[in-house]
Order: C-alpha cells, then structure tokens, then sequence
C-alpha cells in the first residue's frame, strides 16, 4: 500500500473512531452532517476509506467537540484551542502542561539518569510544551 493510501486509511479509520464516539455522548450524525453541509451517507463513506475533501474536514473540525476534533488531528501533533476561555481556564491548562511535562521527566528519571536518547525525546517535548503555553501566556 503506497503512504498516501496507508495516510487516507489512517485518516479514515479516526474519522469512524470519531463519528462513533460521538454518537455514544449523544450527538447525531444526521445533525452533524447538516451543520457540515453534507449527507450522514457521505460522511459514513469518508469513515470507510473514500478520500476525505478538504472543506469538510475542515468544517467537521469546527463542529465537533474539541476532544474529538482533537482525535482527527491527532498525528500532527498539534492540539486545538478555545480562545475565548477566561484566564482561569488558560492557568488550569498550562496547570495541566506543565504536569505532563512533570510527570514524563519523572517517567524518564525513574532509573535515576537520563540516556541521549530520552535528553533528545526531553528536548522535544519541552519545546512542543512551550509552543503549546505560549500563546496562553498572550505572546
């Protein structure tokens, strides 16, 4: 299987993860597919394997929750936000960060030292975090 189709399976085989944890919180896909501006048929057939185009992929994650918008673009790396929280929101989630970071580098220490290889995967991570905080903190 070349990598763009293994990519469009990947995408499609989260797309029906999502659309099946959406319905079991109680949302519908026939009002999902409305607010999208498609059919739930169409959308069934983007979970199965046929290529996703871009605007509704675009417009599922506008409408999804952000957890499960979250799982669509999973592989990025990259995370949504709210930019209308308060501040309290935006300290509870650097609050949040900050502990995953804390906890990884606990995970990392747990033999009492860190290799090359675990400063390297560090390194990233702490970049990736402060990435992540930086625009909480309004810069």
């Amino acid at each position: 299987m070349s990598s763009n189709l293994l990519a469009q399976q990947k995408l499609a085989d989260r797309l029906a993860m999502v659309l099946r944890r959406f319905e079991h919180e109680g949302g519908s896909i026939d009002q999902l597919a409305s607010a999208v501006g498609e059919t739930p048929r169409d959308l069934r057939r983007w979970a199965e394997g046929t290529k996703l185009p871009g605007h509704v992929f675009s417009a599922l994650l506008g409408e999804l929750p952000r957890h499960l918008a979250d799982e669509l673009i999973r592989p990025t790396g990259l995370r949504l936000i709210a930019r209308d929280h308060d501040e309290d929101v935006n300290a509870l989630l650097a609050a949040a960060k900050a502990n995953d970071l804390a906890g990884t580098i606990a995970r990392m220490m747990a033999d009492g030292r860190l290799d090359h290889r675990e400063r390297a995967q560090l390194e990233q991570l702490a970049k990736a975090t402060i990435a992540e905080l930086q625009p909480l903190a309004g810069e």
